[in-house]
């Protein structure tokens, strides 16, 4: 399921430009890269040290940074906001707090569900903490960042979202049929259920595709489209 990322880490950067630093190439697991970005002229990636037990930061070179979205069907660059949901989680510190541009991992999207034109509410989740924010990305156009093989893997088809935890209707009339897409790397279970109070209350009727997420908050999905278009061989 994982792929493979390299990059040129800068050691001991001195600020001038690379000259005179010494450079060495690192290769790590899609499932540690949390992010990448830019904050005035160095490039850094975040990602988790297997051999620290424990997140860290590295600058890398301005070509190895661009190099990162080739990564096909697992790095994508997004403009994210702060005008997201929940705990309103910057995703890199001088990014997101204001507007910027960043470098995600598509496999560490718990949810994306659409909040208007051209926008989403994102749930990321990394190792074992989520983080919340909002990407100027549709869940459609992050669905055809992955190559096919990729697809099957990670992501679902969009899909109308009409439930999400304890009741709450979220976007139910702007999400339309490109609503939401998951990761199928926090997909704990699905099934389906036909007239179940819980969802009748909030205004869903008929068969529920149900989808639980490996999340810290146990995110639950449903969906009155058929689990076998949502999951493919299900």
């Amino acid at each position: 399921m994982a792929s493979a990322i390299r990059f040129q880490e800068v050691i001991n950067n001195n600020g001038t430009a690379l000259t005179g630093n010494t450079l060495r190439v690192t290769a790590i697991s899609s499932d540690d890269f949390k992010w990448a970005y830019a904050v005035g002229g160095n490039r850094y990636v975040e990602f988790y040290d297997a051999q620290v037990g424990a997140d860290r930061v590295a600058t890398v070179t301005t070509g190895s940074y661009a190099a990162l979205t080739s990564v096909s069907g697992t790095l994508t660059q997004v403009t994210s906001s702060v005008s997201g949901v929940g705990k309103y989680d910057a995703p890199v510190p001088g990014v997101g707090t204001a507007t910027g541009t960043f470098i995600i991992n598509i496999e560490n999207i718990a949810v994306a569900y659409l909040t208007a034109a051209g926008s989403s509410n994102v749930q990321y989740k990394h190792r074992d903490k989520c983080y919340e924010f909002a990407i100027t990305s549709t869940p459609t156009q992050l669905s055809t960042v992955a190559t096919t093989n990729n697809a099957v893997k990670s992501l679902s088809v969009a899909f109308p979202l009409t439930f999400i935890n304890g009741n709450k209707v979220l976007n139910s009339s702007t999400n339309g049929a490109a609503g939401a897409i998951f990761s199928f790397k926090n997909l704990k279970s699905a099934g389906v259920i036909s007239n179940d109070q819980r969802y009748i209350d909030a205004g869903v009727t008929g068969v529920v595709s149900e989808i639980y997420l490996d999340t810290p908050d146990s995110l639950v999905l449903a969906s009155t489209t058929a689990l076998t278009t949502i999951i493919p061989g299900f």
